[in-house]
């Protein structure tokens, strides 16, 4: 993944932020560098003091300055490093059962400093334990934080299993980049082929060239022959000004069809969560190009593609 990444914004202007990742002692600050560093899971040992990674996330550079949630830390480093930070990012142990004091920390944190986006991580809904994100929400009173005048992104992740989190990190990248960003995700085409059946669903948002779309019916050819091997895989085919993101995950495979500079894995999250809701349809024999669509409009979040009425278009398979 990082290299087609690190291949598409080749040469493009990279610009940098400093992004001050706080929370209380456990609440898996270091877990969520890590997985932005390496895109997986490592287990990792309690921060004490302050660690600094820096890491290309799509066209954009974050200086992560990873803080200790003791209240030793919070005392003596969290300040200096609030006052300078481009944005903060507030973690939660959604298991944690300080809440009252996860909540002084973070309103005396966005206080701090009120010029920067807020990112609100409510982390490890992988447990057992973890609270209802509408709770933590009301006992933290974060919808008051969302009345402020500054953007505050609210979000429930798992950095263990990768559930929400690149939506989250993309929300910050959207807003430090202003309104022109280019991490959005407009879907033209999906593709959808169930491998046991060999049928094939298709539904388009806005009209392509023919000789476009010949080119990338050509590349998903190619690559389903690469992605047969494996049971599970990722392919990115560029065309044009477009590029074709094909995830498999057996015995289906999908192709989404997004501009050259939108977020591949964007793509790749949006492709996962289609394969979760169209197999339970596909198994009960009521699947075709109309479900697709009716599914990609419950997708969240709501602004992956676009739809012209006059454009919208399903294909019969």
């Amino acid at each position: 993944m990082s290299s087609i990444l690190r291949r598409i914004f080749k040469g493009k202007k990279v610009e940098n932020y400093e992004i001050a990742i706080i929370g209380l002692d456990g609440a898996g600050k270091t877990t969520i560098v890590n997985r932005l560093l390496r895109s997986e899971f490592i287990p990792t040992t309690r921060t004490l003091g302050v660690n600094y990674r820096t890491v290309k996330y799509r066209q954009i550079e974050f200086n992560l300055i990873d803080l200790g949630g003791q209240e030793i830390y919070r005392n003596l480093l969290w300040h200096d490093s609030l006052d300078k930070a481009s944005a903060i990012v507030f973690v939660l142990d959604s298991a944690d059962i300080r809440i009252g004091e996860a909540s002084e920390a973070f309103w005396d944190s966005i206080q701090r400093n009120e010029r920067v986006p807020v990112l609100f991580i409510a982390n490890k809904i992988d447990l057992v334990g973890a609270r209802a994100f509408e709770l933590i929400v009301e006992d933290l009173d974060l919808t008051r934080a969302q009345r402020s005048a500054r953007p505050v992104g609210l979000f429930r992740v798992s950095a263990k299993t990768g559930e929400n989190f690149y939506d989250a990190f993309d929300w910050i990248a959207d807003v430090l980049a202003g309104e022109e960003s280019r991490f959005k995700c407009k879907v033209r085409v999906a593709i959808l082929i169930d491998l046991e059946s060999y049928q094939i669903y298709t539904t388009k948002f806005t009209n392509i060239e023919h000789s476009v779309l010949d080119q990338l019916n050509k590349g998903i050819s190619e690559t389903m022959k690469e992605l047969t091997k494996n049971s599970t895989g990722m392919e990115v085919i560029t065309a044009s000004d477009l590029q074709l993101v094909v995830v498999k995950n057996h015995p289906l495979v999908i192709g989404l069809i997004i501009g050259y500079s939108d977020s591949v894995v964007r793509a790749k999250l949006i492709s996962e969560r289609l394969m979760k809701t169209a197999s339970a349809s596909i198994e009960i024999g009521q699947f075709d190009s109309h479900v697709l669509l009716k599914l990609f409009k419950k997708q969240w979040p709501l602004d992956i593609y676009k739809i012209k009425k006059n454009q919208e278009k399903t294909l019969s398979k």
